[in-house]
């Protein structure tokens, strides 16, 4: 069975199949951070060192994470038209927006007393947006396994357009709630202590959406694909996340400093992924193009092969005009000219009738030799019919005669010694290189070639002395 045609979609992460090494890999990720959880939950309480460069830090990186993937997720759109990918996409690009504007709301971060924006649950509550955010786009995306928009089907191009302008509306929506309705917002944050995300239901609402979309994730993908995969992964960081953030209950405590880490595990783990599987597709991209590269020189040989004469091994009257023109076209110093010597065996109709066309074959595949034996390695010599041969050669205009001249006159005397009566007639054309016309010139040299058998046979013709007098 032949190897299926590798496809870029099929290398995406969003449809190419999870194997089981992954799904166990994913699974022990997923342990991992909840076995790390809950053996922290005990002392989340506990409050740890005041790093002042810590949320600086976190803050970066998470928003340069979300930033990054969600370029890539749209480059990945683009390339591959799958729409269920804008959910998440849009999804990122809220978070990331969010990430910024929880930055700018951070308190003596940019002022030495107060934010830039927003007043004390600000950042709480731009908190619980992002991981809101992120959980309901991953929803969306799942959800969007079952279902088939109309809207996306007549407008796919538009798309990512309207989410780009739904994602924008929900940001500034947010900025909104958050500043202008600072103080109709319930109070989350009381002076660093969160115990009220619990108690008011905000925290048990955000883990049953994040739930929600991890069950509704898992129907409708069974995580067959390495995409569906991690983001099962990332939700579980995101559920711990929560989870030992709301038992830390107040900022720089051990559960607040753990959260953030599974907070940037989760924003992370699709940069990862898709990190990866670009590289993998580089890499099949390499193999891909080496193989391709390999397999165009082997049809170029053996279309070559396919064009070389059975008998003598010289190109034919196709490939010998095509190396001609190479030879023609190379950058040459100073002016160049071209000579094409068209070589008829005298004789050779008698050697057939009188000694078989065994002997005629032999007399050929000498008559390549003898060729072979003249000409230099830039020469390039073809059979063009049953007893007729072409060589092409090129040197400098004032000495193209002498050197034409010259390599015909071995030819001759070098058929001559085959013996059984065999020889050869010989017609040169002379061209400038850079007014090279094949036709014309084949057809100077076969005229030139009889001029030469009219005077006697075994000899050589140039056609056009004036020619050389012009090219001198």
């Amino acid at each position: 069975m032949s190897k299926p045609a590798w496809h870029p979609i099929s290398a995406s992460p969003a449809t190419r199949q999870a194997s089981s090494r992954q799904r166990r890999r994913a699974l022990w990720v997923c342990v991992g951070i909840v076995l790390g959880t809950l053996l922290l939950l005990p002392v989340a309480a506990v409050m740890g060192p005041r790093v002042p460069a810590f949320l600086p830090s976190y803050q970066t990186a998470t928003v340069v994470a979300y930033v990054i993937i969600t370029y890539l997720i749209f480059a990945h759109y683009r390339a591959t038209r799958t729409l269920d990918l804008l959910y998440i996409g849009a999804a990122c690009f809220y978070c990331a927006g969010i990430f910024l504007l929880q930055f700018l709301a951070l308190p003596d971060m940019f002022l030495p007393q107060g934010a830039l924006l927003g007043g004390p649950q600000t950042t709480i509550w731009l908190w619980f947006f992002w991981h809101a955010g992120l959980a309901l786009g991953i929803l969306a995306y799942a959800a969007s396994r079952w279902w088939s928009p109309a809207l996306a089907h007549y407008h796919p191009e538009r798309m990512a357009q309207w989410l780009m302008a739904a994602v924008a509306a929900a940001l500034v929506a947010s900025l909104a709630l958050v500043t202008a309705f600072h103080e109709q917002l319930p109070v989350l944050d009381n002076n660093g202590n969160f115990h009220r995300v619990v108690t008011s239901g905000v925290g048990p609402l955000l883990q049953g959406i994040t739930g929600l979309a991890l069950l509704v994730l898992w129907q409708a993908t069974r995580f067959r694909a390495v995409l569906h995969v991690w983001l099962g992964v990332a939700l579980v960081a995101l559920l711990c996340d929560n989870a030992i953030t709301m038992a830390g209950g107040s900022q720089f405590s051990v559960g607040w400093y753990v959260g953030r880490c599974n907070a940037l595990v989760s924003a992370t783990l699709l940069l990862l992924i898709y990190l990866r599987e670009m590289n993998q597709v580089y890499l099949k991209t390499v193999q891909d193009a080496r193989l391709l590269a390999l397999n165009n020189a082997m049809l170029e040989v053996r279309m070559d092969q396919v064009r070389l004469d059975d008998l003598t091994g010289l190109p034919s009257r196709s490939l010998f005009l095509e190396l001609a023109e190479t030879l023609r076209s190379r950058d040459l110093p100073g002016r160049h000219a071209v000579a094409l010597l068209f070589i008829d065996l005298d004789g050779f109709k008698r050697i057939n009738d009188d000694l078989g066309h065994d002997r005629g074959d032999t007399v050929l595949i000498e008559v390549a030799a003898a060729l072979r034996s003249v000409l230099r390695d830039s020469d390039i010599a073809g059979r063009v019919g049953g007893d007729e041969f072409v060589v092409c050669l090129v040197a400098p205009a004032a000495a193209i005669k002498a050197t034409a001249t010259a390599v015909a006159g071995r030819i001759v005397s070098r058929v001559a010694a085959i013996g059984d009566g065999i020889g050869c007639s010989i017609g040169i054309a002379l061209c400038q290189a850079e007014n090279m016309e094949w036709d014309s010139a084949m057809r100077q040299a076969d005229e030139a070639m009889y001029q030469a058998k009219r005077q006697g046979k075994s000899r050589f013709t140039v056609y056009g002395h004036t020619l050389l007098d012009e090219m001198a």
